[in-house]
């Protein structure tokens, strides 16, 4: 019994002739609502086509964006960038990496260093790494967006760099990134890790040293993050635990600097790195590192624990991670978090980070693809 409700039909009613039943009107309530969203649809996607295929490549010039402030004097200036491989699609890039790589140019012009480096922290090309190292996308993703047009980016042996676990997704191995050095004179990646130092000049003449220790965090993580199995790879991650143990307790410079792909800690999607909290933070603590640089997580932060200073700075070619994890971190550890856009928005911001070491400090300024300075720590030579 449907008592008024008359626009309810029973499965066995009869049909009458030349009536529309609710199946037909259903059908064709459907085709005028596809041919009223169609048209809207479509230019949608054009629009989005349009962004990323046209003003992509051919960004203004005379954009208005704000200047990087750094204007350091300081005997060494690094630039620090993780997460900046790009896209594995025509154009190769996204807007937020032209964004902070001009950031990233601004930056270098205006210190007067003698010596600038850039701090490469893994997830080199997306989505899977290189095949080989002629690899066309170390000329999309590498070569025509820093170092063709750039020559404040691409100094001899400038780039410093290390993996992340996208540049192991498709071989499993980044033998291809570390043989492109013999063919970039830019391009430093001598081995999966590797330590290197840099003098600087204070004032009153004396001088002070700032070691880099580069760290293969994938390699460290083996049997954590299903990326490196097996007995071989458990060998060579306990040898590069010996080495880093080894290489932190050994070193006698005035700065510490530890740089890798994964976080030990972050309040960002990925959150901490479980292995390297258990292994890696006592190191740090022990020798009393200076600062652990990081990607991973694509968003900007910076924490403190115990006198480390944390930076995050996987957010050079989008931003997208908010604050997921922020009840892992030690209480009172977090000193500043930048992200939280979404898609497609995330593709248009990005962030990293700046880094000037000279006789009283080395300063840290973390900017957006703006240009603007978010946040900054200085933290003293070591004692």
């Amino acid at each position: 019994m449907l008592g008024d409700h008359t626009s309810y039909v029973t499965l066995d009613a009869p049909a009458v002739a030349g009536a529309p039943t609710t199946r037909s009107a259903h059908k064709r309530g459907l085709r005028t609502l596809v041919s009223l969203c169609a048209p809207v649809c479509l230019a949608l996607v054009g629009g989005l086509l349009y962004v990323w295929l046209c003003l992509i490549p051919s960004r203004l010039a005379d954009e208005a964006r704000h200047s990087v402030a750094d204007t350091s004097t300081d005997g060494l200036f690094v630039i620090a960038i993780g997460d900046w491989g790009g896209v594995p699609f025509y154009p190769y890039v996204t807007p937020a990496q032209l964004a902070v790589r001009d950031e990233m140019s601004k930056a270098a012009s205006a210190s007067s260093a003698p010596r600038k480096l850039v701090l490469a922290l893994g997830d080199n090309f997306y989505q899977s790494g290189v095949l080989s190292d002629e690899d066309a996308r170390f000329k999309s993703t590498f070569e025509e967006v820093y170092v063709n047009g750039h020559p404040e980016l691409s100094a001899e042996g400038m780039w410093r760099v290390v993996a992340g676990n996208h540049d192991y997704m498709a071989l499993r191995d980044v033998s291809a990134q570390i043989a492109y050095s013999n063919r970039s004179s830019t391009w430093r990646f001598p081995s999966e890790y590797y330590t290197f130092a840099e003098h600087i000049q204070g004032d009153g003449g004396a001088m002070l040293v700032a070691q880099f220790v580069m760290i293969d965090t994938v390699l460290l993580s083996v049997g954590h993050d299903g990326i490196l199995n097996g007995e071989p790879a458990r060998a060579r991650s306990a040898a590069h635990w010996r080495w880093l143990s080894e290489t932190l307790a050994a070193s006698t410079a005035d700065y510490l600097v530890v740089a890798g792909h994964y976080p030990v800690w972050s309040v960002c999607s990925h959150g901490p790195t479980r292995v390297l909290v258990e292994r890696l933070r006592p190191l740090l603590l022990a020798h009393k590192a200076s600062a652990y640089f990081f990607g991973h997580d694509h968003c900007a932060q910076a924490l403190v624990e115990g006198g480390v200073h944390h930076h995050g700075v996987g957010g050079a070619h989008l931003l997208g991670y908010g604050t997921q994890s922020m009840g892992d971190v030690p209480h009172g550890s977090l000193a500043f978090h930048f992200g939280a856009a979404v898609w497609p928005a995330n593709l248009f911001k990005g962030a990293f980070a700046t880094a000037s070491f000279g006789q009283s400090a080395m300063t840290v300024t973390h900017f957006d693809s703006d240009g603007r300075p978010l946040h900054s720590l200085r933290q003293p030579p070591r004692q």
